[in-house]
């Protein structure tokens, strides 16, 4: 869960396979003023003290030339628009599902339609889902799954537990 700046920006970071030296670059770039180790500590969980907030905005900016869109409000509190990768933002749904199919063979795109993906997963956030269904290759795995024929999927990370129990963490009543 994204619960955090720090896993927000991780999160980011990760999404577009960048480095923390290559966001202070940027931000140093373009007119704001940020050292390395201050983002570092912004990573690891110290909040942004308030005379600093502004840099998410070249932080949001940095994201969005990497191909990533991404608000500085969703980065600072995770609220807002959900980030999602550029050249997939103006894309319809429909479009979103085709693409889908021609290039991953073993996935579909579901688009999240009650509570009970949260905290991994919210109302209205599309998703490709892999349909790999060996357990051991989804082991410590956000998985979306249908038990018999149940109508409600379960979503929640896999862990096996021993040979015969497996384990899945979901959302805290």
């Amino acid at each position: 869960m994204l619960d955090t700046l720090g896993k927000r920006l991780k999160c980011c970071r990760a999404a577009t396979s960048t480095t923390p030296q290559e966001v202070v670059a940027y931000i140093n770039q373009n007119g704001g003023e940020l050292s390395y180790p201050s983002y570092t500590r912004w990573e690891s969980g110290h909040n942004i003290p308030k005379r600093k907030a502004y840099l998410l905005r070249y932080i949001a900016d940095f994201f969005k030339v990497k191909g990533f869109t991404v608000s500085s409000e969703w980065i600072e509190s995770g609220e807002g628009f959900p980030p999602q990768f550029s050249e997939y933002s103006n894309l319809d749904e429909d479009t979103l599902f085709i693409l889908t199919a021609r290039s991953l063979s073993n996935s579909e795109l579901i688009q999240i339609g009650g509570s009970y993906g949260e905290p991994f997963v919210n109302l209205g956030e599309m998703c490709i889902i892999s349909k790999e269904s060996e357990i051991i290759n989804n082991n410590g795995k956000l998985c979306w799954i249908k038990v018999n024929k149940d109508p409600h999927p379960m979503i929640g990370i896999v862990k096996i537990a021993s040979e015969d129990t497996v384990l899945v963490k979901m959302k805290k009543e």
